[in-house]
């Protein structure tokens, strides 16, 4: 599916918003390029371009258990955002779904490179400390958020009106209202004073201070910021 918000006349871009899910293939490719590039460092990049490549950007939107958008200037991808409706239970479902698929994938990352074991020990202890939703109903959760440098420096906004973090984020929320999430949350690093402003601005609410499992100290925003009182 393909969002267009506009144009920047100042540059002439040519720029788009292209969503997936199940309706639409993820460019697994791209993704994992992106993921690499801008999140070096969270457990998805650590397993390695086979596991995004593979698994992760390859059968989990197919399921509809992850989706999101890619942004494109000039047919180059600028960023990206990935999101789940149902994020205390989107990974278990996939590998209740796809284990001999995952135990491929992760046998094969860990023995090209071993020292990935610890994105597996990481990755393991965020999901033993997922929490149940609060109410009978699935809460969503932003999990991948990006763009490039020079995509959201404060001249390319200005010559050309584009911004690419808010056209993502609202591509996103769009995907998860459709699917009738009350609730959505993100897990940003305790210092990342720019993604602390940016959900500061739009208005989510500060949830959790400190988030088990991280292997960094994390926190996060929620949204609508009238729910996080509750949470």
């Amino acid at each position: 599916m393909d969002r267009s918000p506009g144009t920047g006349k100042a540059l002439n871009l040519n720029y788009r918003i292209e969503t997936f899910g199940p309706e639409s293939p993820a460019p697994a490719r791209i993704l994992a390029d992106l993921h690499t590039r801008m999140l070096p460092h969270s457990p998805v990049a650590l397993l390695g371009s086979g596991f995004m490549e593979r698994y992760y950007y390859r059968l989990l939107p197919r399921d509809g258990l992850i989706f999101g958008a890619v942004a494109y200037v000039d047919e180059k991808p600028a960023g990206f955002i990935v999101a789940t409706h149902d994020s205390d239970g989107f990974m278990r479902t996939s590998i209740r779904r796809h284990w001999l698929a995952l135990s491929w994938v992760m046998a094969t990352s860990v023995l090209l490179k071993p020292q990935r074991l610890g994105a597996v020990w990481e990755a393991w202890q965020i999901m033993c400390h997922l929490e149940a939703p609060a109410t009978q109903q699935e809460e969503g959760e932003l999990l991948s958020f990006g763009v490039l440098p020079e995509y959201r420096r404060p001249k390319f906004v200005r010559q050309t009106g584009v911004r690419i973090s808010s056209d993502l984020l609202d591509a996103a929320m769009s995907q998860i209202e459709e699917r009738g999430v009350s609730l959505v949350r993100v897990v940003i690093d305790a210092d990342n004073r720019e993604a602390q402003i940016f959900y500061h601005g739009l208005g989510w609410a500060m949830g959790r201070d400190s988030i088990p499992g991280w292997r960094t100290p994390s926190m996060e925003f929620l949204w609508p910021p009238d729910r996080a009182a509750g949470v």
